[in-house]
């Protein structure tokens, strides 16, 4: 028998590892988000943030191509070479095996250990508890008065929407590092390595999709939609390098990308996470509220209501089919991970920023 066989024994493992880390969320915290997490993303994050493209994309592409082609040539040897049928069967078995256990092994390293840690709210000390609606209007209401503060000092096009003034992609990835690494310095949780988040090559197909970002347990590599909305760049940017950090849940993603961006310092970070944090309470205000929404919205500088507007018209053309598949497999991915509002989980950050704001 292939000592490749024995690989797949990390399967197993890595699921009572997963179910021990959800059962114990203060030792995960502990021994691992705070402990051996930061060594792996030390070592084998830096590896694959040193290289300037992204080889999880790349690996994407590949992989499928090569699976095809090794199952292709598996079953050629089986036609073709009667005598061998048996080694060439159990060398494919191993093989599988092998690849299955490797993938569950990153997989629990990169991300699903980090979903069973200590709630966000529980790490900062945050009273999350259910909240009034004059609560959330007001909440609303701030974050409506720092985006009008905040909208005319952004750059922007001949049709007034906003544009990200760094030279380049890669000089804006350098001041989300920065920024990241400035609020390590008061926040323990984000101490440690931050990479480059890295623009995704099929950005207009992640669009169809409707993903702004993806974060890539295997590689600990992030990615940034570059096909969408200047404004949605930045916060997207921090919400990906809070996943690097072993941040896994959406809405506490979510959260610091807020946390993070409004006390940057940078007009360009601090307008798209407060953007962000708009179109959540404003959301949750309309559920609760129609008539507080609108005369709170009704306040919106001229230059957000043309960022919104565009941001509803670019999205708008990607609905149909392919959006609704990406939503439910993004849905069931989440409900797979203990997230049991799937993707509604994102909303949660309000609950977040509330709770923060109270405190």
């Amino acid at each position: 028998m292939p000592k490749k066989f024995w690989l797949i024994l990390l399967v197993p493992f890595s699921i009572l590892l997963t179910i021990l880390a959800h059962g114990n969320p203060a030792a995960t915290e502990r021994w691992f988000s705070m402990g051996f997490y930061r060594f792996w993303t030390e070592t084998f994050g830096r590896l694959f943030g040193w290289i300037p493209f992204s080889v999880s994309q790349f690996l994407i592409i590949l992989l499928p191509i090569g699976a095809v082609v090794y199952i292709g040539y598996t079953v050629w040897c089986l036609i073709a070479k009667k005598g061998k049928r048996k080694e060439y069967s159990l060398r494919f078995v191993a093989n599988t095996a092998c690849t299955l256990g490797i993938l569950a092994i990153l997989f629990t390293l990169g991300a699903g250990l980090n979903y069973g840690r200590l709630e966000l709210s529980d790490s900062l000390g945050l009273d999350v508890r259910p909240s009034s609606t004059q609560e959330l209007a007001a909440l609303t209401e701030e974050l409506v008065a720092e985006v009008n503060r905040l909208a005319p000092l952004v750059a922007r096009n001949e049709h007034g929407h906003m544009v990200i003034a760094a030279r380049s992609y890669t000089a804006l990835s350098t001041q989300a590092r920065e920024i990241f690494r400035n609020a390590g310095e008061n926040i323990p949780l984000l101490r440690g390595y931050v990479p480059h988040s890295k623009p995704i090559l099929y950005s207009h197909f992640m669009s169809r999709l409707r993903i702004a970002g993806v974060f890539s347990p295997f590689t600990l590599e992030a990615h940034v939609n570059v096909h969408m909305l200047d404004y949605h760049i930045p916060s997207t940017m921090l919400h990906e390098l809070a996943h690097i950090r072993g941040i896994m849940r959406e809405d506490e993603a979510n959260f610091i990308a807020w946390l993070v961006g409004k006390d940057s310092g940078n007009y360009c970070f601090m307008y798209s996470s407060a953007m962000m944090a708009l179109s959540y309470a404003a959301n949750a205000l309309f559920r609760a509220n129609r008539e507080e929404h609108s005369r709170i919205m009704a306040e919106l500088h001229y230059y957000v209501r043309l960022d919104r507007h565009a941001n509803w018209e670019y999205w708008q053309q990607f609905t149909g089919p392919l959006a609704e598949i990406s939503q439910n497999v993004n849905d069931a991915y989440l409900r797979a991970n203990r997230q049991e509002d799937g993707v509604q989980s994102y909303g949660r950050v309000v609950d977040l920023m509330l709770a923060y704001r109270r405190d």
